[in-house]
């Protein structure tokens, strides 16, 4: 492995946003044909999504791949297919693990398949931090709205596919778990034009729907939860991260819960208002604790037909923690 390192662009910005984001500038030449080369980078403690964008000249016919490592294990490789990634816990890019991000040394390899003898090819990299208060990655990786109009929009906000407790029939006819892409499919011909999935004390769909999202590009995709406690049921919409359900245990109650669920940057919806026990749980939240949310059946419809050209806060219909499609 040829070893290069490249220059480190300082960026100009306050104290606390310098070590949230950096910039690597490099050459590739003709000596660098079929090698690799790393860039290393430092992720700081705390932080929620990564997002890695590399551009390069491609004038002189230039062939560069991409992947990454953090300090403990191989995250992905997409080759030259795509010019951006992004990383977080909860989702990834295809192409690339979701999962923990440790802080300490990462190493982003550019693979250079075809470079042309006597060829100079400036790239950049950037590398983008999410942390509390921060969207820097996010915002890197965000992809316009599919239909920026404003206007009155109709879809689904409670979604379910094999990540929890939906089903559909087989190819035989049998119930079966439904797979991601037919729970989608299903909201796409029935003519929606956004669909949440919204799967029970989990946030596995999140990174199917990031796959999914570029081929349905008539109908915008929103990950979601059903949060599923013993007490009632709640969707919330938007998390940049897990909310645990576990009220009682880990969460000592619902107020609790309802303050986890705002700093996570999601709204919630309460599911099934009616019943007298889901009355009483959330009403313990109290007064003017719960995030902005939709408390019955009927204001659910009338938001599914409010507007809806692009999620708050996001592009491409994923959440502030997972917009835009890489």
């Amino acid at each position: 492995m040829r070893i290069l390192a490249p220059a480190l662009l300082v960026v100009l910005a306050p104290a606390a946003a310098r070590a949230q984001d950096a910039v690597f500038t490099g050459e590739i030449t003709g000596a660098d044909h079929q090698h690799y080369k790393p860039v290393p980078f430092h992720v700081p403690a705390g932080v929620e999504r990564i997002t890695v964008t590399l551009t390069y000249d491609k004038a002189e016919k230039t062939v560069v791949d991409m992947g990454v490592w953090d300090p403990e294990r191989f995250r992905g490789w997409s080759g030259g297919t795509r010019d951006r990634f992004t990383l977080s816990p909860s989702d990834a890019t295809p192409g690339y693990l979701p999962g923990t991000l440790p802080a300490g040394r990462w190493q982003l390899t550019l693979g250079v398949p075809n470079a042309r003898a006597g060829s100079r090819t400036a790239y950049r990299v950037t590398v983008d931090f999410d942390r509390a208060g921060s969207t820097h990655a996010t915002d890197r990786i965000a992809d316009a709205p599919l239909n920026p109009t404003p206007g009155w929009y109709r879809g689904d906000l409670h979604m379910h596919d094999a990540n929890s407790d939906g089903s559909c029939a087989s190819q035989s006819g049998k119930r079966v778990p439904c797979p991601l892409f037919r729970t989608v499919e299903a909201a796409a011909r029935a003519g929606l034009d956004f669909a949440a999935v919204t799967d029970h004390n989990t946030v596995a769909h999140f990174g199917g729907l990031r796959e999914l999202q570029p081929w349905f590009d008539r109908t915008l995709l929103i990950p979601g939860t059903e949060i599923t406690t013993f007490g009632g049921h709640a969707n919330i919409f938007g998390e940049r991260r897990f909310v645990d359900f576990r009220v009682g245990a880990a969460v000592p109650d619902i107020a609790a819960l309802t303050r986890d669920v705002a700093a996570a940057g999601a709204i919630l919806s309460i599911n099934h208002p009616a019943l007298p026990r889901a009355r009483r749980a959330w009403a313990a939240a109290g007064p003017g604790r719960t995030p902005t949310g939709v408390a019955s059946r009927r204001s659910r419809q009338s938001t599914a037909r409010s507007r809806a050209a692009r999620w708050p806060g996001s592009a491409s219909g994923m959440p502030a923690s997972t917009r835009g499609v890489a």
